[in-house]
Formats: C-alpha cells, sequence, structure tokens
C-alpha cells in the first residue's frame, strides 16, 4: 500500500485527531506510558503466550512494542485460516517478526485444550476479545494457563474510536449473563445491531455494507464480528471480574485500550487511568 493510501486508510477509520495521533506516533516512536513496564514484564516472562497474533501493536517502535524483548512466544488462533492470517498449523512454528519464538496452536481462545495450568508467565493479546461471542470464559482461561502473579497485556478497542461509536457500550452485567448462558461462537444476539449502527465510513477495512453482511453470514467461521463494544471501564470491570489485578489501563488514539494486570485478587493497586475519549470521563 502507498504511503498516500495508508494515510486515506487510517484517516478513513479514525478522523483527522486520529490520524493526527499515528503520524506523530510513528515519526517519533510514541508509545503508550505503560510500555516500559511492560517491556519489564517482557523482559522478565522465560514463557509467553499471544493470543490471536501476531500484532503489530507488539512490534518494536509500536504502541507496545515488546516482541522484541521475548525469550519464547507461542500463539493461539481458532482456525488455519482467518481474516488476517493464512496457512497456519498446529504445532507449527510462530514467528511474528521473522524468528522463530515459539509454536502455533489451533485452539478457540476459551478453551486451549493441551495447554497446561500454570504453564505461562505472560498473556498478552490486541484487538481479540471483542471478537469473541464469550468474552469472560476467555479471561479466565487465559488467566488458567498463566502463573500465579504473571502478567496479562491486553489491548483493546475503544468504541469512541472505531467503526462502533454509534454502539452501545457493553455491560458486565451482559457479559455474566452471556457467561451463564454458555455463549458460543454460533451466537448472533448482536449481528441487527451492527447493520443498524456500524459506521461503514470509519471501517476502509471493509469499504461496504455488502461486505459487513457476508461477514455477518460467514462469522461463525471467519470470526470478523465485533460481538461486544468497550470502553475503559467495562474493559477493566470484566478483567476484574475474572480475577486478574489491574496495575496500569489508559486509552490511546486512534483506537486502542490498554490494560496490564497481574494474575491475582489482591488489594486494590492505585494506578492512573488516561484517555483521550470523551466515553470515560
Amino acid at each position: 500500500m502507498k504511503i498516500i493510501d495508508k494515510i486515506r486508510f487510517v484517516w478513513k477509520g479514525n478522523g483527522t485527531a486520529g490520524l493526527a495521533q499515528t503520524i506523530a506516533d510513528r515519526l517519533l516512536h510514541r508509545t503508550v506510558s505503560s510500555a516500559p513496564r511492560a517491556r519489564e514484564i517482557a523482559h522478565g516472562s522465560t514463557h509467553a503466550l499471544e493470543i490471536g497474533g501476531p500484532s503489530n501493536n507488539f512490534k518494536a517502535n509500536r504502541l507496545l512494542p515488546i516482541y522484541p524483548y521475548l525469550r519464547s512466544l507461542d500463539n493461539v488462533n481458532f482456525a488455519g485460516a482467518t481474516l488476517w492470517e493464512k496457512d497456519l498449523s498446529d504445532d507449527g512454528p510462530f514467528a511474528p517478526c521473522g524468528r522463530k519464538l515459539g509454536k502455533q496452536f489451533l485452539r478457540e481462545a476459551a478453551h486451549l485444550h493441551g495447554l497446561a495450568d500454570d504453564s505461562y508467565d505472560l498473556v498478552l493479546s490486541s484487538h481479540t476479545l471483542e471478537h469473541l461471542a464469550n468474552p469472560l470464559p476467555a479471561l479466565r482461561e487465559w488467566r488458567r494457563v498463566c502463573r500465579p502473579d504473571g502478567h496479562l497485556l491486553l489491548i483493546l478497542p475503544h468504541r469512541d474510536g472505531t467503526f462502533d461509536h454509534a454502539r452501545p457500550l457493553t455491560t458486565l452485567d451482559h457479559l455474566l449473563e452471556d457467561e451463564a448462558a454458555g455463549v458460543d461462537e454460533s451466537d448472533k444476539t448482536h449481528f441487527a445491531e451492527v447493520l443498524r449502527l456500524h459506521d461503514v465510513r470509519r471501517d476502509p477495512g471493509a469499504g461496504t455494507m455488502q461486505v459487513i453482511h457476508e461477514r455477518l453470514a460467514n462469522n461463525e467461521s471467519i470470526r470478523g464480528v465485533h460481538h461486544h463494544v468497550f470502553d475503559l471501564d467495562v474493559a477493566l470491570k470484566a478483567v476484574v471480574e475474572c480475577g486478574w489485578s489491574p496495575l496500569a489501563a489508559g486509552a490511546r488514539r486512534p483506537n486502542s485500550i490498554v490494560i496490564i494486570a497481574r494474575n491475582g485478587r489482591g488489594d486494590d493497586h492505585p494506578f492512573t487511568r488516561q484517555s483521550p475519549f470523551a466515553s470515560d470521563h
């Protein structure tokens, strides 16, 4: 993609403020304020697991640049071919930056069968949780495979900065109801809402509502739909509900929520919540 096409793509998806933030971040190699802490955690992790990777957000000079500091990193994707990756194989290599860091697993994010309890120091995921019909069981499963006092690095799309900006925020009660009902990836609860409120003008990757219709029709096999819509508060409530203790949290334009959490419940840890988005204030 040519430079001008990339600029147009970011502008259409994130508006003028998002474009300005993106250009400044790339030119100045700016990361989120919690990046030093994330690098420290990554550097101290012997074995890490990414759900739904690889992600540009974890590459050098990006939002949370931790790939260069990881000694071992396995990855989980739900199928061998997705909207974002092709020709994946179970037990194949995972090399997010051209350097093999670990194995590729084909698993559902909430059913990591064959991955032992307490087997990872760090679990990381970027722009994946919103694609799950039932996020809370996934967050609990990620905690199962993470050792006690291990860490979670979670990046989510913020409702205000995406094509979901007209949709109502998901509530924790709704997430708990989905968990109690055992909702699976065939769920279509939010499809009518997506068709009514999805802002295709801010979704240049889709381009037209016809593509959105097709993604909805095939979602069980491609997982392209955002089932749930988050702001910083909703994301934190979900993380805490599943037994993680937040250590740092914030939102960053154009469209990301970033949370660092420790595995295990404990006393409330004071941390700064910074966000440029109106719904977080």
